[in-house]
Order: C-alpha cells, then sequence, then structure tokens
C-alpha cells in the first residue's frame, strides 16, 4: 500500500494524522555581511551597520565584517561559533548585552574557537553615552592608531 492509498483510508475511516513538523532553527543563525578583516562586529539588526556610529567604528578597524541575527533563523545561515571557524576571525565584538545571550548560550566566553570575544554598549547607548564610546575606544585603541 503506498503512503498516498494509506492517508486515504485513515481519512475514511476517521483517523487523523499527526505529523512531526520539523525542529525550528534558534535565534542564533547569522546574516554576515561583506568584507574580508579579522574583526566581526555583531549588531541587532542590519540597520544598525549602516549608521554614522558603525561608519565610524568601522574606519577605526580594517575591512570589518559585519554581521546581524537572521531574524527568520534560517539553518542555512551560520552560527556564530560556524561564523568564526569558516572566516577565521580573530576577534569579535557584540553590541549589547541582550544579543550577546542570543548569540552565544549559557556562559559566555574571553575566547570562541579562534576569536576573543568582547560584549560592549549597544549602538544605541553608545550613540548618546560618552563614557560608553571611551570604553569602546580604549578597546579598539591598543590595535588601531586611526581612531
Amino acid at each position: 500500500m503506498t503512503e498516498t492509498q494509506r492517508q486515504a483510508y485513515l481519512d475514511a475511516m476517521g483517523i487523523s494524522v499527526w505529523v512531526g513538523k520539523p525542529a525550528t532553527p534558534g535565534p542564533d543563525r547569522l546574516v554576515v555581511g561583506p568584507g574580508s578583516g579579522s574583526t566581526l562586529l555583531l549588531c541587532r539588526v542590519a540597520e544598525e551597520s549602516a549608521t554614522r556610529l558603525a561608519a565610524d567604528i568601522g574606519r577605526c578597524l580594517e575591512d570589518p565584517v559585519w554581521s546581524w541575527p537572521d531574524p527568520e533563523g534560517n539553518p542555512e545561515y551560520p552560527s556564530l561559533q560556524e561564523t568564526i571557524e569558516q572566516r577565521l576571525f580573530t576577534r569579535v565584538l557584540l553590541f549589547g548585552a541582550a544579543l550577546a545571550k542570543k548569540a552565544i548560550k549559557g556562559h559566555l566566553p574571553d575566547i570562541l574557537g579562534s576569536a576573543s570575544i568582547k560584549v560592549t554598549a549597544d549602538l544605541d547607548e553608545l550613540a548618546v553615552s560618552g563614557k560608553a564610546r571611551r570604553d569602546l575606544w580604549q578597546y579598539l585603541s591598543p590595535t588601531t592608531d586611526d581612531c
């Protein structure tokens, strides 16, 4: 008996067949923008990577790569760890503690794969807080002379 015949037979008897749905991917899938640098910058949404502040941050780094969580959780997109492994990033900067909790489940490590991990204030806070910007520039300044 084919699957179609079996389904018709069960329908005729009034028996509902439950079909399991595939698990939906978690919110940890990333859209990775263009670039070839060794620094990955993770913001909340794509629009944040196009702000003036984001451009200023980008100028301080050598060709950084911006990324953001995929809102649909497409399983074809990589997780943070897969992104680090595939692109050989050596530094990841996460903008905001809430975003860091989404991207990294459990304990936030100092190192993930080949990359050092740093969580800073989100871009909204950086836009209005001088202290948050100073902390970010101090973190970036040991490796950059252009800031």
